[in-house]
């Protein structure tokens, strides 16, 4: 009975979403293929795909579940960025996307930016799509003490400049800290009018007493390829992991000299996270 048992667990991790509840799932994958096209994503059609969560702001207004572009399958899901607007409340659409608590987590998300995109009015930034993320998700110019969480993500700059942007104890600045993504050790600027696979893996590190040890790590990937490792960083002095697939991705910046000069869209395909290599 126990063999049996633990054989139906293995099955029900590999394939994710389907067949078992968020909170015990190994790997969570969305291919966004069952909702009806056209409609808005919302949070509670995220929640029926297997990721639950606490919030979001403009999944229900600037999001749309599209076939005019696909990485796989019939369907992907659009997300919607005004002209002249930044900011999550009025910019692309976030949401806490709940994830088993792990100390290490791998990401993959494929990307399309609209063929005219704008990547900013006379400065240039974003975050883009799904990241990890950790307790209180220390963001948005917050210190971040140890006690209130971390974010990873994946963000553009100047010409579409491919960005790792993570908030850890030691960022060295008021924002978070960042790197240009270089496979084959040479910059990276993301193309628009094209799909692209986006990958991360996030490592917590340990904790001793409440001394954050040296040893977190943040890797990234651009179409398969190692695109940038930084490692001895502390993200946690407590007992936070990584526990959402953080979906953030907006204009700014925290100034209207971010906004984007023409309407401009990202499409999302074939996501999956999981707690072991993808």
């Amino acid at each position: 009975m126990r063999r049996t048992s633990l054989l139906s667990l293995a099955v029900c991790a590999l394939i994710g979403v389907q067949t078992a509840p968020a909170a015990h799932a190994a790997t969570l994958t969305n291919t966004f293929e069952r909702p009806g096209s056209g409609s808005a994503y919302t949070r509670a059609e995220w929640a029926k795909d297997g990721f639950a969560s606490t919030f979001d702001v403009g999944m229900g207004s600037r999001t749309m579940i599209d076939t005019a572009q696909k990485k796989s399958g019939a369907k992907s899901l659009r997300v919607f960025y005004p002209a002249g607007k930044i900011s999550p409340e009025l910019s692309g659409a976030s949401a806490d996307l709940a994830v088993p608590k792990a100390r290490e987590y791998w990401l993959r998300q494929h990307v399309r930016f609209s063929p005219d995109f704008s990547w900013g009015g006379t400065e240039f930034g974003g975050k883009v799509g799904l990241g990890l993320a950790g307790g209180k998700r220390c963001s948005g110019g917050q210190g971040c003490d140890g006690y209130n969480g971390f974010t990873v993500r994946f963000a553009w700059g100047r010409d579409g400049k491919a960005i790792l942007y993570f908030y850890h104890m030691g960022k060295t600045g008021k924002f978070g800290d960042s790197f240009q993504l270089s496979p084959n050790g040479s910059g990276y600027a993301f193309p628009r009018g094209q799909w692209i696979e986006l990958k991360m893996r996030v490592r917590v590190n340990t904790v001793s007493g409440s001394t954050a040890n040296a040893n977190g790590e943040v890797q990234a990937w651009v179409n398969g390829v190692p695109a940038g490792t930084r490692t001895g960083l502390q993200f946690v002095r407590n007992a936070d992991q990584i526990n959402f697939a953080y979906f953030s991705s907006f204009f700014g910046g925290d100034r209207q000299t971010f906004a984007p000069t023409r309407n401009s869209y990202i499409w999302y395909d074939d996501v999956r996270v999981q707690t072991s290599p993808l």
